[in-house]
């Protein structure tokens, strides 16, 4: 069978990286174990310094979430929200994935991306990252102490180095990437890159020495139009008819739009949300929305 590459620059801050959440799952249904994971952690901003002298308060942190609406996930609701570094959850990520695998990893992502994003916590408290690694059944201590290692140090500043150091291909399209952030600086003897980075989330798609890349937030189609092009013989499981399916399959609550995605509805979360309701799924209204669960 074979494998196809998937790297996703992410962080748990960033709105657009949440709101790409649907692509994912969209993707994990369609090609499942084809597809190999892994995530490299953009380090948004190191304690939250660099937001303040941009003059991104906590008031406006909470109504940018407002023009997110559209893409469909749950959003928070309240007139302010943290605004803070996310070195430290970032870093927690980094440490389970070293140790626990990618999978694990992403759960961790997802769980701080709903703290942030749909709950309106400080993603980079310490009580924060530590609830969100007990949700996924680690302990908060262990992963502490994972974070001190050497290893782990390194592997995260090797995330901060490559999302700081863009492909050729990506700085093609400089209108989708960002500056690079004065929070990261180089080791000794290392290339301070061109003063650009991928943006979240950014996706490269490998197999062999073929290396796509869509930087900056794309439709489900780019990405999945990335991955026929570097493996064209994959085997394309038939989108969804059953939404109670779809969340027995996720094993974990899904949002509407998640599950819209792989019903193969995307522009149609109402209908999505119709059907969720006739199959007798059962909903958690969060945000602006919801999450669901087969019962």
């Amino acid at each position: 069978m074979p494998t196809v590459d998937v790297t996703t620059f992410t962080d748990p801050a960033c709105p657009w990286a949440f709101s790409a959440e649907p692509i994912r799952w969209r993707l994990r249904w369609r090609f499942g174990d084809q597809l190999r994971w892994s995530l490299r952690m953009a380090g948004l901003s190191k304690d939250g310094a660099s937001y303040e002298r941009m003059g991104f308060t906590a008031e406006r942190a909470a109504s940018l979430l407002r023009g997110f609406d559209r893409l469909g996930q749950p959003l928070f609701t309240g007139g302010s929200r943290p605004v803070g570094g996310t070195w430290p959850a970032c870093l927690a990520i980094v440490a389970v994935r070293e140790h626990e695998g990618v999978d694990r990893a992403v759960r961790l992502l997802r769980e701080l991306h709903r703290m942030a994003l749909v709950e309106g916590r400080a993603v980079g408290g310490d009580d924060t990252v530590a609830e969100a690694v007990g949700r996924i059944g680690l302990d908060a201590a262990q992963v502490q102490d994972w974070t001190r290692e050497d290893a782990v140090q390194d592997a995260f500043h090797r995330d901060l180095h490559d999302t700081r150091h863009p492909s050729p291909a990506a700085l093609a399209l400089d209108g989708k990437l960002a500056g690079s952030g004065e929070d990261w600086q180089p080791r000794d003897g290392e290339d301070a890159g061109p003063g650009r980075r991928y943006t979240c989330p950014s996706y490269v798609v490998a197999r062999g020495d073929l290396r796509l890349e869509a930087p900056g937030f794309h439709t489900p189609l780019t990405i999945e139009t990335l991955v026929a092009n570097v493996a064209p013989e994959l085997e394309q499981r038939p989108w969804a008819d059953d939404p109670l399916e779809v969340l027995r399959w996720a094993g974990e609550p899904l949002s509407t739009q998640e599950v819209a995605g792989v019903l193969d509805l995307v522009d149609d979360r109402d209908e999505a949300r119709r059907r969720l309701q006739a199959a007798g799924a059962v909903e958690d209204r969060v945000g602006t929305d919801a999450y669901w669960t087969a019962g």
